[in-house]
């Protein structure tokens, strides 16, 4: 149970001590430190914490003070506090994360280059995508991809940007799976973001890295080594976008919803 209590927040003795408050009950803060095998000064910091959170309640025998544990369904009430403030800050950060980034950017000088990691690192990058004003133009090899963040693209990815509909144009390198995914997601899904795709013959276009452009970014990920990076520049998006263009021309005709 200690692990568990400190996966919640609780330091290893912070643990111990509500621990040692369940199995006991009622008792005095020097039970609990005989219990625990911790200082009395330690002990009494964190039940005055605990009172705090309304997982211990005081009460009083004559003169001896006294602290009962309280029912740890209270544990829940406190992470759903927690949880509401989250959702408090991400809306106000929401509000002054714009203002903060252009004044950022009116500060900086060439290019902005941010690298990611891991699956973590590649949900970034679409959430990144998810906030874009412009079209997204996307090259790849979709079927890397899905092997990397597959169920996150599903789950999460896809019902954002429908619901955002995020125009996009897709040239993915051919294969079954690659026009499943396609159909699935967009030619036969009503309500799914407007888009534009075409196939490109393996043969001729062997990609393994997956580039987005959109806004002033151009994305590169190389998802078998999971590793990726954005670079942040209107002129190398605006070189990149016809590129994208003289590819597209010559790929045949495209799939739309």
């Amino acid at each position: 149970m200690i692990p568990n209590l400190e996966s919640l927040g609780f330091t290893r003795n912070e643990a111990n001590v509500y621990m040692a408050a369940l199995k006991i009950g009622t008792c005095s803060v020097q039970q609990l430190a005989s219990a625990t095998g911790l200082n009395r000064i330690t002990v009494h910091s964190i039940v005055e914490k605990f009172e705090s959170m309304q997982i211990l309640t005081r009460s009083y025998d004559g003169k001896r003070r006294r602290v009962s544990p309280v029912a740890p369904a209270r544990l829940e009430l406190l992470l759903k506090r927690e949880e509401d403030e989250v959702h408090h800050k991400r809306q106000i950060l929401s509000s002054v994360l714009p203002p903060l980034n252009e004044l950022f950017r009116r500060t900086q000088r060439g290019l902005q280059v941010s690298t990611f990691t891991g699956e973590k690192g590649y949900e970034e990058i679409c959430e990144d995508v998810l906030k874009s004003k412009t079209e997204v133009l996307e090259y790849a090899d979709i079927d890397q991809l899905n092997k990397v963040i597959g169920p996150f693209i599903a789950s999460d990815y896809l019902p954002r940007k429908h619901k955002l509909q995020i125009r996009t144009k897709f040239l993915y390198v051919d294969s079954p799976t690659a026009r499943e995914y396609i159909r699935k997601n967009y030619v036969d899904n009503p309500g799914s973001a407007p888009m534009e795709a075409k196939f490109i013959d393996p043969k001729e276009f062997s990609l393994n890295a997956y580039f987005v452009i959109y806004d002033d970014k151009l994305t590169i990920l190389t998802p078998p080594a999971l590793e990726a990076v954005i670079i942040q520049d209107r002129a190398v998006a605006d070189s990149m976008r016809p590129f994208f263009n003289f590819v597209w021309d010559r790929a045949g005709e495209a799939l739309r919803n």
